[in-house]
Parts: C-alpha cells; sequence; structure tokens
C-alpha cells in the first residue's frame, strides 16, 4: 500500500505510515447496519470490548474477514487511533495507568504503543481467524502477562497426563502379556506361593497357548498343590498337541503312575500309542503277545518253535490248546514239534506283572516217524563178549543210554560198534530221522560174566606201578608231576581178539575237583595171564586192535635201595 501523503511504500501490517505518520484509510466493504453496529460499539468499550465485538461479528457473519471489519472501523467518522482510545479510557479509568510511574503516563503509553502497535492488531486478526478453539487459547495465553506461570502450568499438567497414560499403558501392558504373566508365575513359585503361580500361569497360557514349556510348568505348579487331575489333563492335552514335546508328556505320564504301582494304566496308555519311536522308549512297560518264529501250519519236518518278545519278562505256554496261566510251562528254549497235532497257546508276563494277550498257532507236523534201530546180539547172558551194533534208518542218527533213561538227540551218539559191558548193562537206542523225528525206541539188556583167574585191581595196580616206573606219575596214587591231577583206570568191558578175551582198561584224569575226563588211551590185559598191551582205536569205525606188548619187568616193583645206614652191625 502506498501512502497518500507521502507515497511511501505501508507495510500490510501498519495503520500508519512510518515516514510521515498518515493515518490509513481503509474503506470498508460491510452491510451499513453492521458498519453502524461497530462504530457504535467502538466508541462506547474499552480495547478489550472491541476485540469481543469484532469476535462476535465473526460468528455472526462467518464469511466476513476479521481484518476487512479492523480496517473498516477506521473509516467511520468517530473512530480514534488506538492511542487516543488508550488516552480516553485512562480519562474514564484511572486504575488504568496505576502502574505507571508518577509522570510518567506518557511514556508508559508510549511503551504501550511501541509495544503493541506493530503486532496487536495482526495478531488478533490472527487470533479471529483461527478455527481451532484450543489455538484460540494458547494464543490468548501467549499474550498474557503471566503466559511463562500458563506455559509452566502446562507443562505440569502435560507431564502428570503423560505419567497417568504410562501407568495406564503398562498396566494394560502387563496385564495382556503372556510373558509378564508367566514371569509373575515363576517368582510366585519362588516364594512357595504356588496358588498365585497357578493363577498367572493360567492367564499367561489364555494369552499365548503356543509355548509348551510353560504348560509343562504348570503341570509342577499343580502336582505341588496335589491338583493331580489337572496336571495329567495338562499332560494329555500337550500329547493331543502331536508334536516334539509328546515324548516327554508322556514321560511326565508315566513316571507319575509307576510311582505309584499302577502299571496296568501304563500299559493302557502305551497300548493306545501308535508312535513307534515313543513306544521303543518305553518297551520295558509294555506287555506284548508272544512271536512264533514259524506260522502256524502244516509241516512235512519237525518243527523248532521259537516264542520271542520285545522286551524282558517271561512266556508261558501250553501245547494242548487249554489257556495259559502263570502256572503253565515256562518258555527256555525252542519247542520241538515232531509228528503230530500241536495247538499252542503262549502269553506274555513283563517284569511289573502284566499280562499280554495270548497267541494261538496250530501246527500239524505230517512226517514219518522213524522205525526202532536194529541192535545185535539180542538181550540176553553171555560168557564171551560181543560188539554190540547198531543199525538206524538212513540219513538219520542213532542215540543210546545206559543209564535207563529214554536218550534224545543230545545223548551219546552211536558212531560204531560198542564193546559189551561186564556184568548187567542197559542200552536204550533211538533214531532221529534227518527232519529231526525221534523214532521209537529200543531197550537190550546183556549179563556178560567171565571166567578170569586175574583180579581187575591187580591189573589196575600194574598200570599204576608202570606209570611210576616210567615217570609218568610221582606216586602210585598217579599224582602227575607239578600237578594235582592224578591218572585213574576203570574196566567197564571186554573184547575177544583172535580167540583171546581182554579186559578193555579206560585211562581218565580227575582233576582237584574230581571231575573225571578220558584221555583217550585205553589198554588190554589178558583175563588168563594178566599180561598187558597197549589198545589201538580205529576212529572211523570205532573198533579195536591189540598193540604193543608192556613187558613185564616195566610194571615189576622195584627192589628197594638199602642204605649203608640201614644195614645192621658186623658180627
Amino acid at each position: 500500500m502506498i501512502c497518500p501523503n507521502c507515497g511511501e511504500e505501508i507495510a500490510d501490517d501498519l495503520l500508519y505510515c512510518s515516514k510521515c505518520g498518515e493515518e490509513v484509510k481503509l474503506i470498508p466493504d460491510f452491510e451499513p447496519e453492521i458498519e453502524n453496529e461497530i462504530s457504535g460499539t467502538l466508541s462506547d468499550l474499552e480495547v478489550s470490548a472491541v476485540v469481543e465485538s469484532l469476535g462476535k461479528n465473526t460468528q455472526a457473519e462467518e464469511e466476513a474477514s476479521a481484518a476487512d471489519a479492523l480496517a473498516a472501523t477506521n473509516e467511520l467518522p468517530d473512530m480514534e487511533t488506538l492511542r487516543e482510545t488508550l488516552l480516553s479510557q485512562a480519562d474514564m479509568d484511572p486504575e488504568f495507568l496505576e502502574d505507571a510511574p508518577d509522570g510518567d503516563e506518557e511514556d508508559y503509553l508510549d511503551e504501550f504503543d511501541e509495544e503493541y502497535d506493530g503486532d496487536f492488531l495482526d495478531e488478533l486478526e490472527d487470533f479471529e481467524n483461527e478455527e481451532d478453539v484450543m489455538h484460540q487459547i494458547a494464543l490468548a495465553i501467549r499474550e498474557s502477562r503471566f503466559r511463562w506461570l500458563y506455559f509452566l502450568l502446562g507443562l505440569i499438567v502435560f507431564a502428570g497426563l503423560g505419567l497417568v497414560i504410562f501407568y495406564l499403558s503398562q498396566h494394560v501392558y502387563e496385564d495382556n502379556s503372556s510373558v509378564h504373566q508367566a514371569a509373575l508365575a515363576r517368582d510366585a513359585a519362588a516364594h512357595g506361593n504356588y496358588v498365585e503361580a497357578i493363577e498367572h500361569m493360567e492367564k499367561a497360557l489364555l494369552l499365548d497357548d503356543s509355548d509348551t514349556s510353560l504348560k509343562f510348568t504348570l503341570v509342577d505348579y499343580y502336582f505341588e498343590t496335589d491338583e493331580d487331575e489337572k496336571a495329567l489333563l495338562m499332560l494329555w492335552e500337550i500329547i493331543y498337541a502331536d508334536d516334539l514335546n509328546s515324548i516327554q508328556a508322556y514321560r511326565r505320564l508315566i513316571n507319575y503312575y509307576a510311582e505309584l504301582k499302577d502299571y496296568a494304566q501304563i500299559e493302557d496308555i502305551l497300548s493306545k500309542c501308535n508312535d513307534p519311536s515313543i513306544l521303543a522308549q518305553f518297551t520295558e512297560y509294555l506287555a506284548e503277545a508272544p512271536e512264533l518264529s514259524d506260522e502256524p501250519g502244516t509241516y512235512d519236518q519237525v518243527v523248532w518253535l521259537k516264542l520271542s518278545s520285545i522286551t524282558n519278562g517271561t512266556i508261558y505256554y501250553t501245547l494242548d490248546g487249554s489257556e495259559p496261566t502263570l502256572e503253565s510251562e515256562v518258555y527256555t528254549s525252542p519247542i520241538y514239534m515232531e509228528l503230530g497235532i500241536y495247538e499252542i497257546n503262549a502269553m506274555f508276563v513283563n517284569n511289573y506283572g502284566i499280562q499280554s494277550d495270548v497267541t494261538t498257532g496250530v501246527y500239524t507236523i505230517d512226517i514219518r516217524k522213524p522205525d526202532a534201530p536194529i541192535v545185535t546180539p539180542e538181550s540176553g547172558e553171555y560168557k564171551e563178549p560181543e560188539l554190540i551194533v547198531a543199525e538206524g534208518i538212513k540219513f538219520g542218527t542213532v542215540y543210546y543210554t545206559t543209564d535207563g533213561k529214554a536218550p534224545t538227540n543230545e545223548s551219546i551218539e552211536y558212531l560204531g560198534p560198542i564193546p559189551m559191558p561186564l556184568g548187567h548193562s542197559h542200552f536204550i537206542f533211538v533214531s532221529y530221522s534227518q527232519e529231526g523225528v525221534c523214532g521209537e525206541i529200543r531197550d537190550i539188556e546183556y549179563d556178560l560174566s567171565l571166567e578170569s583167574d586175574i583180579e581187575i585191581q591187580d591189573i589196575i595196580n600194574n598200570l599204576k606201578q608202570y606209570n611210576l616206573n616210567s615217570g609218568k606219575t610221582i606216586d602210585l596214587t598217579g599224582h602227575l608231576p607239578g600237578n594235582t591231577s592224578r591218572y585213574s583206570y576203570s574196566v567197564g568191558a571186554a573184547l575177544k581178539l583172535e580167540d583171546t578175551i581182554y579186559y578193555l582198561i579206560t585211562e581218565n584224569v580227575i582233576d582237584s575237583a574230581e571231575s573225571s575226563m578220558k584221555t583217550g588211551a585205553f589198554y588190554l590185559a589178558d583175563i588168563k595171564d594178566g599180561s598187558l598191551y597197549k589198545a589201538i582205536r580205529d576212529e572211523e569205525d570205532m573198533t579195536f586192535s591189540k598193540g604193543a606188548e608192556i613187558p613185564p619187568e616195566a610194571y615189576a616193583i622195584p627192589d628197594p635201595i638199602i642204605l649203608m645206614d640201614d644195614l645192621p652191625p658186623a658180627q
């Protein structure tokens, strides 16, 4: 804007020319009614009333500009300058200048005018144009002489609100934080307050149930407060989740019932588990039915049936189709099944007394049973010894016993002719087929009595003297040099070789524990004169023949050694 008096450029925010002091005249764009109202109001009110009136006009006419309204007031016929208005107010209100020093009222007004002349109306215009009420209040406070006090009070209020908000937000966070609730639970448990610990841990899991470790901790708290049912339900919840923690939950469950010795409950739990990796961890508690090594059915050969279980325990079985009990046969070795029908029932009992289901199998063994061996000579009394010969089935094996018991495939195997024993003897022979089928048995009894002029004990004494003379033993008892074992001899059978009958003498070694073992050496003694011979055994057909003779001087008793001290004194 150009000053009409001096032509100087006037700033938009000034009402006077800064060079000549000429007042700027602005023509308002108001309606006459508004112009008259503003004129009357400004002539009767204080500066504050002017602001209030402008504010009311602004509310009445939202589209009118507050700056235009202020400019229009300068064109009214009775409008005075702001300085003149303040002076006139001082005349009307003596207290207006009471803060001014005596005699300096004019200077006080100059300072007031200088302070507010440039900025007051502009800021007043900003105040009227601001639609935000809070912003208007802030502007009003800024223009107050107590604005720093207001600022301090506002800062205190703001800080207080911040603390309240922080406290509320912190409380809301803690109340809705799974981590915080879990921490509170552990702290309560550390102080022995498990009831409070359970309350916090349950709330933590309500907020976040994905952390399985919290569930296990809650299980511990339940057990501490004897709420076993809740603890067990929580463990089942973990198991049903079917994650990597299932095996730990199973272990907790099983340990719980193991302490109660409720092994039936443990077996029931594991029987419902289909995870082999979990079952492998607890096989000791399982009681599964025994497994059969051979499928039930019909066989044309003998069957050695094996029963097995996956863990330690005992297997009971029957072969007649009856239900097995704890009083039934205990399985210790394969079951031998030959010709016939076998209906096997077996059950397993683990070390905790849990019984399994019963395994059943029917086996039909349909093979020919071997005939009894043909044995010669026949039973009877004999004055001269004969070799006992047994003939079994082709590709079969013959076994025999001499103690009256029925032979098995673990008895003495017949390998060749057997020298007839002295006195009474009882042989039982049986044949086993190549398939392992046991045949009929053959009983044979012999009574051999020989006429001899030689005592058997004299023959044994001669052998002992022979060993001592040759240095084989160190005494007549038969002790070996540097050893506690000793030789012994037995005469149990007789042989007829080249029309001569001989006693068959077997050499044995007896150890310190009195256990006897054959050395493999045999001797022959003529039953007529006691002549001694070494016997030779053919390992292929197991027959004996006469070997070298042992001369009588070899087993003669040496003459005693007479020492000079033992001689009688000369006569």
